[in-house]
């Protein structure tokens, strides 16, 4: 494996005063300077950038017209820094904009080698999924790294400066759960580079600066119910409705056995034993399937489309996919087209809301929560503890009585 370089010599201009006297300016110089003009610079010089970018790259002059061209779809508040910049701009004598020249040690060398060195050889993210949203979260933080050193910012991969871009991210308005999970995407890749120190070319003071990452505390969140679910009359109508076998089966899939839309997509005519009322699913992110319970109603629904698609004898098809080139946003698209003609579309309602019936109605019936969390295959008995939760709530009004009668 080749040796990475982790950390990256910066700029020192933030510390230098404004000189209002010299006519031309790097962008990165002129930021700079704005910065040190405010007396509390913020976000304000990052969000003013790709405006200053704008203009050198259409040969725009940086004044109200090329800002009210750049800004028409802006929200106010990022149009508030560009109009203070402005002010600055025209304050320091109109100084000419150049693009900065370049800087190859302002960039995080070999930043693409680790991420994909660290997802070759982890274990915890199974998934594409998962590794996609992992591979963003780690180049964004990437991408924040290099925009503060241009700004003339010491940054560098460290628990100071991760620390600094959950605090940057907790500004941007991004809720707790993204803050959090691209938190943790940057403590594994720190940690796995610590494991790797010797090929990766680790000094001892990169590995301690690592070591203080796993100290970063992440946003407090408090889990909720983020998805609705249907009430069982709701679920029943729901069924009835959809006169169409082959979808009348996907949506009993998901809302009488609970299954996940990516679960459906990877069944297999062989996956349905109709004699012991099995179902074999191939969980989110894993390659073993496991059994769960065959529902009457779902196994129904499941014979009339096999019938229709003249998929008797099944042994003779068990190889075939259920549904051939079957994605999930087509799934949660006849979900929604259903929903909606039944006018039961409520905003926290979707395709993955009818596994959350499934979970809710089985609770609801007084199955063991731990049946619940064996049929719905969670890894953690705390997700379906919120199944219970929700349905604690539900009844705290109807079932709470007057325990002692005053006199």
């Amino acid at each position: 494996m080749a040796k990475y370089s982790l950390s990256a010599t910066t700029d020192t201009d933030a510390g230098v005063g404004i000189q209002a006297a010299r006519s031309v300016l790097t962008l990165t110089q002129v930021l700079n300077y704005f910065a040190a003009w405010l007396p509390k610079p913020g976000n304000y010089p990052r969000i003013v950038r790709p405006y200053l970018i704008f203009c050198l790259t259409n040969k725009y002059t940086i004044d109200r017209i090329s800002l009210s061209l750049f800004a028409a779809a802006l929200p106010a508040n990022r149009v508030s820094p560009l109009r203070k910049f402005l002010l600055f701009y025209y304050t320091q004598g109109l100084p000419r904009l150049i693009v900065d020249p370049p800087h190859a040690s302002t960039t995080i060398p070999a930043a693409n080698e680790l991420i994909l060195g660290f997802l070759r050889d982890t274990t915890t993210l199974r998934g594409d999924e998962s590794k996609n949203t992992y591979t963003k979260s780690l180049n964004a933080f990437f991408r924040y790294l290099t925009d503060e050193q241009l700004m003339g910012k010491q940054a560098s991969f460290n628990g100071h400066t991760v620390g600094r871009y959950v605090e940057w991210l907790k500004k941007e308005g991004l809720s707790a759960f993204t803050v959090n999970v691209r938190l943790s995407a940057i403590k594994q890749l720190a940690t796995w580079i610590i494991k790797n120190r010797t090929p990766v070319g680790l000094s001892t003071d990169q590995a301690d600066a690592l070591r203080d990452v796993a100290a970063v505390r992440g946003l407090t969140t408090e889990r909720k119910f983020y998805k609705d679910s249907l009430q069982r009359d709701e679920r029943d109508e729901l069924l009835h409705a959809i006169e169409d076998s082959a979808d009348r089966a996907l949506v009993a899939l998901l809302v009488i056995e609970g299954l996940r839309t990516v679960e459906v997509t990877r069944l297999r005519v062989g996956d349905i034993d109709f004699e012991r009322k099995r179902l074999w699913v191939k969980g989110k992110g894993k390659d073993t399937r496991k059994d769960v319970h065959l529902f009457d109603t779902c196994a129904q629904a499941l014979k009339t489309y096999l019938q229709d698609e003249r998929y008797w004898p099944l042994p003779a098809h068990a190889g075939k996919a259920l549904w051939a080139d079957l994605k999930t946003y087509q799934i949660r698209y006849r979900v929604d087209k259903y929903l909606r003609k039944l006018d039961l579309k409520r905003p926290r309602l979707s395709a993955h809301s009818l596994r959350h019936t499934t979970g809710q109605l089985l609770i609801q019936a007084g199955i063991e929560p731990v049946h619940v969390q064996r049929h719905l295959r969670h890894e953690l008995f705390e997700t379906t503890q919120f199944y219970i939760k929700k349905q604690t709530e539900q009844d705290y009004y109807v079932k709470l009585t007057e325990p002692i009668s005053i006199k």
